[in-house]
């Protein structure tokens, strides 16, 4: 009975949220997305692909018993060898640890452990926090966190073999903390061997790599040093670098990245501080090799400092308290001076950064701007250096003192009250409509708010502006990885461009309150807010055994996955053009 109930109640769920998609596609069908709306519903009932399509990892067969009960390092040895097990295990206590505090607090099922979902979604925060790492097939790029399955970043990697090893456990019971770990550890651990595939591609440009290592003088190592940053930096791909290529690359490094002097020094330090435990070997390859992979690990924390510097200098051009600024001071800025803000608004709107939730104003969301990729620095094959978002130092002590899923809305208030940021001082009282929100999210959801979730994250948006991201429902927009927009720079306005973009709102007409035909007062400002729910790692629900069962669940998700994508099609073109509905607007709870 309680198979066939689920089973039952998960199908009356899809079929009522494919009820409530048609009839949000007719309410469309006025407008000129109706075709569009029609044509996706066409394809839905017509032509819905196998399940295994929608979703790597719904079709996954549940590993049997004597897989389950294996250690997962053995296995790996058996995959990947000895020398990458060891690697893995070295580093996996420290993954641990490290992943503890999030972990307790995304839903897990009954046997403790994470779904696909919930394990990409941890591994995405963990390499954030710890590297400043944006690994790709870890980021959600705009998409739902269920896109992909995590371990599809070993087949391009580590082979199928690998992959396969991760999926069957991702696609049974999920990953224990423990399992979680050794995969993290397993990744770094690629990671640090590109390290080692960029410095013989340094010795090789420069000349250097048939020079016996009891030779290399001190000047030399340093070249090679220099050499290795500046291919990480500006993300040169060192499999097919040339020494023509980096000479001239030298030549214009200062005009190419301004702050590259002050990386240089930063890269010094490093190696004084390795170099200071083992004088004795100071050139050697293995020294080297330690200095450049402590470089890799602190990298991404150390040049997040010039995402503070690009805030503070953003916030200066704020439209009052809203963390955004408006379109026409953005471009002006550039105008003025900053070598940045060039960015179109094709661009802006594409990657959530442009809020034209007032069109006649449209302004620049600061958060999702310092973390959208423009602001990607060093890139290697497995990950981009980006802005470390501020928000995920907030999120954290929440999770550690809630140390579940969800909380009472009384409990979130107490905390966020003491909660203090890089801009906003606390203890603070919370605004009366912010607490508004916080109910109506909590009664959505049985009277508890899922920390992990889109309204929350909005919320926190409410709550800390300027540190927190507008979160969109996925779908809606995208996220160009750097090698993309570096491919590409169609994205960025040159001069003539910009002075148009700021002329075209110097005649702008000063908005007035319909309600009470005055002026806004200085200052005041209007956030958008938008009601509708996406778990990031869904609520835990009872596991249920069976191999026919499963391939039921998977082919109504995977229908259900088909009706969201649809929704959120239709959804993204009516914000596209301001359809009424889609925003509601407040007053800055700042």
């Amino acid at each position: 009975q309680g198979q066939a109930g689920n089973s039952s109640a998960l199908a009356f769920c899809v079929v009522c949220h494919i009820k409530s998609a048609c009839k949000e596609m007719a309410m469309a069908a006025s407008s000129r997305f109706a075709f569009a709306g029609l044509f996706a519903t066409s394809v839905l009932f017509g032509g819905l692909p196998a399940p295994a399509s929608a979703s790597a990892f719904l079709s996954y067969q549940a590993p049997t018993a004597s897989q389950r009960g294996s250690d997962l390092l053995d296995e790996l040895e058996r995959v990947l060898g000895g020398d990458r097990r060891a690697a893995a295990e070295g580093r996996a206590a420290q993954f641990e640890d490290a992943m503890r505090p999030i972990f307790r607090s995304l839903p897990k099922t009954n046997g403790d452990r994470l779904n696909p979902s919930g394990v990409r979604y941890l591994l995405h925060r963990v390499f954030v926090e710890r590297h400043g790492w944006f690994v790709e097939g870890l980021m959600s790029g705009g998409e739902s966190w269920n896109s992909t399955s995590p371990a599809a970043f070993f087949a391009e990697h580590a082979g199928d073999e690998a992959e396969g090893l991760f999926e069957r456990r991702l696609g049974g019971d999920g990953l224990s903390l423990h399992e979680a770990a050794v995969f993290a550890a397993t990744l770094e651990s690629l990671v640090h061997e590109e390290t080692v595939e960029r410095l013989h591609a340094a010795l090789r440009v420069l000349s250097l790599d048939d020079v016996k290592e009891d030779s290399v003088s001190e000047h030399d190592a340093e070249r090679i040093i220099d050499t290795y940053m500046m291919m990480l930096v500006l993300g040169l791909n060192h499999s097919t670098v040339s020494p023509s290529l980096i000479s001239r690359t030298w030549t214009n490094i200062d005009a190419i990245y301004p702050n590259w002097h002050q990386t240089e020094k930063w890269v010094r330090e490093i190696r004084k501080e390795v170099v200071s435990a083992n004088p004795e070997s100071r050139t050697s390859f293995a020294t080297t090799t330690q200095v450049l992979e402590e470089v890799a690990d602190r990298y991404g924390r150390w040049q997040d400092s010039e995402c503070i510097a690009l805030k503070t200098d953003l916030m200066k051009h704020e439209d009052g308290t809203s963390g955004r600024v408006l379109l026409k001071d953005f471009y002006g800025a550039a105008l003025n001076g900053s070598f940045q803000y060039t960015e179109s608004k094709e661009y802006l709107r594409d990657h959530g950064i442009l809020d034209e939730s007032n069109p006649s104003k449209p302004s620049v969301i600061i958060s999702n701007y310092i973390n959208g990729p423009s602001n990607c620095l060093a890139s290697s094959k497995f990950y981009s250096v980006c802005c470390i978002n501020e928000c995920e130092a907030l999120l954290k002590p929440l999770e550690q003192h809630i140390g579940a899923p969800d909380a009472p809305p009384s409990r979130i208030v107490e905390l966020v009250q003491r909660l203090p940021s890089a801009t906003v001082d606390a203890p603070r009282t919370l605004p009366a409509p912010l607490l508004q929100r916080l109910d109506e999210i909590a009664e959505r959801h049985g009277g508890k708010v899922p920390i992990h979730g889109r309204l929350f994250a909005q919320w926190m948006h409410h709550a800390f502006p300027r540190e927190c991201t507008f979160p969109h429902v996925s779908g809606t927009t995208q996220m160009a990885s750097r090698k993309e927009l570096s491919a590409s720079h169609g994205h960025v306005l040159d001069t003539p461009a910009l002075i148009a973009e700021v002329e075209s709102y110097s005649g702008a007409a000063l908005e007035v309150d319909v309600s009470t035909g005055d002026a806004p007062d200085k200052g005041t400002c209007e956030l958008p807010w938008i009601a509708e729910e996406e778990l990031f790692v869904p609520l835990a629900t009872q596991s249920v055994p069976g191999r026919s069962l499963g391939g039921v669940l998977r082919r109504w998700a995977a229908l259900a996955a088909a009706v969201s994508m649809t929704i959120a099609t239709l959804r993204a073109a009516m914000i596209g053009k301001g359809a009424g509905g889609v925003y509601k607007t407040e007053k800055c709870m700042v």
